[in-house]
């Protein structure tokens, strides 16, 4: 049998993205398994989602698609399923990750699903493959769900994979990276590659799951915690080093720091690379020695989990960090010239005027962190979102993730005040009163890209060190009010205004047909009729007016 794995169209060709390191370690195990598998990536296309699995499940004689992803992502995930019945209508279907795990029940009922895939997927994909190909029953498989004669079957949960560095590095390879990495220029994911001009990012993860029990929080693999040898990890790292030519490397472990002297080999390994990179820390494991050690391997910035800044908020959340040792981190980070990455989140059900106010008085205070103040997203199966279900804020769970997840009051305000926090929440970091604006010294068009995309020379002034930093190859994503930055010498996060960044691109046209493309894209997510015409018109039409108006 052969095997087709899809990465959903997260957005249009030329367009950066996130990649999706679950699927490439389930293929890279298939493949490394002798399984006949290819890979699809739609976000490298203009073709319609049908258009490239007709050409890929015809050509390559595909007998099974899998896909899959975060709940977030329902429409995306669904279009691959629908065109690959309307394809060929009797080909297999499996489905993994968050969106399965976090209710096997509710997707499978619900879409054009034939296996679901529940929890680790390398281990139980490669059984059922076996089973597939082979003719076996897949009763006996741990970790699926599956339908049979309009009855719902869940097998027995699968244990953790306790060895991860039996696992292959992901299939890069497979789903083009190169390509995407070629696409990256320092505006590409926000603040965190302006650092660099020439940024070549990637990804990676030398620990899975969490112990913890944060309740906006849902781990799809599980509570049990596991490393990877750091032998194994510098393979991998020597691999995207050499094939890709990596110059950022983003750690997404959330417990990178429960392990002390492993972080240090760590730091100590990766600074002979001479790359940048970013960890992710608690608050309570951090001091100076910690921070000085990880800038001097390379480390400019520092991701930390600070969610509120009230105690009675962390403690409902069941965060176990005090506000004390989240000022005690920040300061020490910013005290040692590293950027801070934070979000301050509002929405939790223990909410209230009070424990808000605290929150933004103190944001207001100290805009020299920069966090990014945000609402809870209620995402299955965190434990707010049972404790919504539960008290019937939730009516439609298909409905809810149909409408993306929609911000939903969980407070214990009135729905008048939480309109007025959310409006709060958007509005505090456009204004200048308590942000840090950069100052715009000089731009420059210099040139246009493959994509014919513009490319800016930019000299900003940190207003914090008056530093004058030369930003090149700065590209403009969007119409947004404000760009955010980091200044390459104190590492202050800044943000400068798009419009004296990129003075070329903003011309009427461009700004009516910008806000045409995002009224557009409200009334596809809206609408399932406009969104199956979307489907097959507009992500060609979206590249080409984005390419008209960054050109």
């Amino acid at each position: 049998m052969n095997f087709l794995f899809v990465n959903p169209k997260y957005t249009t060709r030329g367009e950066p993205y996130e990649f999706s390191l679950g699927m490439a370690y389930v293929s890279s195990y298939l493949k490394k398994g002798g399984f006949n598998v290819f890979c699809l990536n739609t976000c490298h296309c203009d073709d319609t989602i049908e258009e490239q699995l007709f050409r890929y499940i015809n050509d390559k004689h595909i007998d099974v698609v899998c896909t899959g992803g975060m709940s977030l992502y329902y429409a995306h995930i669904n279009a691959i399923l629908e065109a690959s019945k309307r394809v060929k209508p009797d080909i297999i279907t499996v489905v993994g990750g968050p969106i399965v795990t976090s209710d096997p029940k509710l997707v499978l009922e619900n879409m054009a699903i034939d296996y679901g895939i529940i929890g680790e997927g390398e281990e139980t994909m490669a059984d059922l493959a076996d089973a597939l190909c082979n003719n076996k029953d897949v009763r006996n498989i741990d970790g699926i769900a599956y339908i049979r004669n309009g009855e719902l079957f869940i097998t027995d949960s699968r244990s953790p994979i306790s060895d991860l560095d039996a696992l292959p590095i992901p299939d890069y390879e497979g789903f083009g990276y190169g390509y995407l990495v070629n696409l990256s220029a320092p505006t590409s994911h926000q603040i965190y590659y302006t650092i660099l001009d020439e940024v070549r990012p990637a990804k990676i993860i030398s620990s899975r799951s969490c112990p913890f029990n944060c309740t906006f929080c849902y781990h799809p693999l599980g509570k049990k915690y596991r490393q990877r040898s750091l032998d194994n990890v510098f393979e991998e790292i020597d691999y995207l080093v050499n094939k890709y030519d990596i110059n950022l490397l983003i750690l997404m472990d959330e417990l990178f720091s429960i392990d002390r002297e492993r972080m240090y080999e760590f730091a100590g390994r990766i600074k002979k690379y001479n790359i940048k990179w970013i960890p992710q820390l608690r608050v309570s494991d951090v001091d100076e020695n910690i921070i000085n050690i990880l800038k001097d391997s390379g480390a400019y910035m520092i991701s930390y989990g600070i969610e509120n800044l009230s105690m009675k908020i962390l403690n409902s959340m069941n965060k176990k960090i005090t506000k004390y040792q989240i000022e005690h981190a920040l300061e020490l980070t910013r005290k040692g010239k590293v950027a801070i990455q934070g979000n301050i989140l509002f929405g939790d059900p223990e909410e209230t005027e009070e424990t808000i106010n605290e929150s933004i008085n103190w944001w207001l205070n100290h805009p020299e962190y920069g966090l990014n103040l945000c609402m809870i997203v209620t995402l299955p199966d965190a434990p707010i979102y049972r404790y919504a279900i539960e008290n019937g804020l939730i009516k439609n769970k298909l409905q809810y993730m149909k409408d993306g997840f929609p911000i939903i009051n969980l407070t214990k305000l009135t729905g008048i005040k939480f309109k007025e926090l959310c409006d709060n929440v958007a509005r505090y970091p456009q204004n200048e009163k308590y942000i840090t604006v950069g100052k715009i010294i000089h731009s420059e068009k210099v040139y246009q890209d493959n994509n014919k995309k513009s490319a800016y020379s930019i000299i900003i002034e940190c207003p914090e060190c008056l530093t004058q930093s030369k930003y090149n190859n700065m590209k403009q994503e969007s119409f947004n009010k404000y760009l955010l930055i980091i200044c390459r010498d104190c590492h202050r996060r800044l943000y400068v205004r798009t419009k004296d960044c990129f003075p070329l691109n903003y011309t009427i046209i461009n700004i009516i047909i910008y806000n045409a493309i995002r009224m557009a894209r409200v009334i596809v997510c809206n609408n399932t009729a406009i969104r199956s015409i979307y489907n097959k018109i507009g992500y060609k039409c979206n590249s080409l007016l984005r390419s008209y108006l960054f050109r």
